[in-house]
Formats: C-alpha cells, structure tokens, sequence
C-alpha cells in the first residue's frame, strides 16, 4: 500500500525569505519530504530507516490574498478568472479556499495527517492526467491551497525497475521544461564486487550499484537506494521521485508546493515576532 500518513517537520523560522537561486540546498529541503522518498517499513527487517527520514521539508505559508469566488456553474468564467501566477496542476488554483475549490467541481475527501490541517484528496479534477490515480490537496490553517501531492499508478514491474524508471524519465523531462532548475539527487546501494588486487588474488571490494541495476527495484523498495529530482521557477517548487510499495508495485510521486505562498507566510510570522 503506498504510504497514507507524511510526518513533516514544519517551522516557520527560516531566517529570512527563500533565495530560490542563491540557496539550491535550503531549497531542496523545502521540496522534499517523506511522502517524496518513502520507504515500506514492512517491505524488509533490514530495510534503512534513514532513507524515509531522508530529507525534511521546511515549509512557511502565505499571506491573504483576495482570490474570485469560483462557481461551479461556470467553468469558462472561472478559466477566465485564474491568471497565469494562480494556475496550479490538474486544473487547480494556487491560494484558492476549500469552498472555492469545491466551487470548481472538485471533489473533496478530507484526509488525516499527522503534521497538517485541511488535507483531502481531489476527485474529478478539471485536467486529471491519466497516468496518476491519487492526488492530495493541503490547505493549512490559512485555508489556501499550497500543496498537491499526485501519485503514479501502481505498476508491476521488473527487478531492474524499467518500468518506474520509464516514467520518471518523461516527466523528469516536463518538469525540467515547465519549471527549469532540475537537480537530480541519486544514493546509491552498496554492493560487494569480487576484484583481483596486485597480487591477483581475489578482493571483495564495495561499489556503488547504478541506476537501474538487476536488484534496484529491491534497492528502492528497502531504502539503500534512492532516486529523486527538483524543479522550481520563481513561485512554484516540484519534486520528483520514484517509490516501491511492500507488494514491489512501484510508482512514482510529484509533489508541488507554492513557494511565493510559503514566504510570504513565513514573512507574516517574523513581523509578528
């Protein structure tokens, strides 16, 4: 089962607004979070720990800002309304409230996080994309959406993960061109490579095993390995990876977050200190 329950560390005090070029690794950590790099606990006794606890996201949140009321009755109006800077994947509206989300046609499912408020997931989305079949939506106490979580359909694939590694590639390949700044963070797993040493006598020596492998799915699955990107422009942040459930089916997870909404909140909460 993919994993239903993210623990995020969410602090407000950053020291300052994101400097999205400048600061490449404080933004890595506001894009990446257990939900991105998840491993089954189940999957394996020996499975890493520490590949789950990768990377902590370190999100602030948004100021209020004066959204249309978006009615159901009419979507071409509403189409009409969102301008560039509020348009978010899958149809939706960056900043927009649960009711104005609904409005859309859009429907909500509340969900249970451990870290977060308002959190659901969305059916009927007004541009789903079939190669996803879950997408979680997270409002926060502002009640504006900042978050989209999409994830991939399971798939049955090999031991070598070509499958999940296919998909990752194609949108790799989008993100890159609709965001830009791709990073790509890759740990590998350690395997042990018999060598001959000067004598020519038989060493075993430890190399770090490539992407895609004969045992990388197995690798993703337990946590020695890991695979994932980020993406980001000047207002919104995406990252990229690929996860194995504890049955092996392996998909892929994009989460987005508005980062000209999590600054702003983060500078709200500093006028206040």
């Amino acid at each position: 089962m993919k994993a239903s329950s993210i623990a995020i560390l969410f602090f407000m005090l950053l020291g300052g607004s994101i400097a999205l070029a400048q600061a490449p690794n404080t933004l890595r950590d506001v894009l990446i979070d257990e939900s991105v790099v998840y491993v089954d606990e189940e999957a394996s006794e020996n499975a890493v720990d520490a590949a789950r606890k990768l990377l902590r996201e370190r999100p602030q949140t948004l100021r209020k800002q004066n959204f249309p009321k978006l009615r159901q009755k009419s979507h071409a109006s509403t189409a009409q309304i969102v301008t560039r800077s509020m348009a978010a994947p899958f149809g939706l509206v960056w900043g927009a409230s649960i009711n104005e989300t609904k409005n859309q046609g859009i429907v909500l499912t509340r969900i249970g996080e451990k870290d977060y408020v308002n959190n659901f997931s969305a059916a009927k989305l007004p541009k789903p994309v079939s190669a996803f079949d879950k997408v979680d939506l997270t409002f926060g106490e502002e009640n504006k959406l900042w978050r989209i979580i999409a994830y991939g359909k399971l798939l049955d694939d090999d031991a070598s993960a070509s499958k999940v590694l296919r998909e990752y590639k194609i949108y790799s390949a989008l993100l890159a061109k609709k965001y830009g700044h791709k990073q790509e963070f890759f740990t590998p797993a350690k395997i042990d490579v018999i060598e001959k040493d000067a004598k020519g006598k038989d060493v075993t020596v430890q190399k770090d095993a490539p992407i895609g492998n004969p045992d990388f799915l197995n690798q993703l699955q337990q946590g020695t390995a890991t695979l994932y990107s980020t993406y980001y422009n000047d207002e919104v942040g995406a990252a990229l990876a690929i996860n194995v459930d504890g049955d092996k089916k392996s998909y892929i997870v994009i989460d987005y977050k508005n980062l000209k909404i999590l600054e702003a909140q983060e500078n709200k909460t500093l006028d206040a200190l």
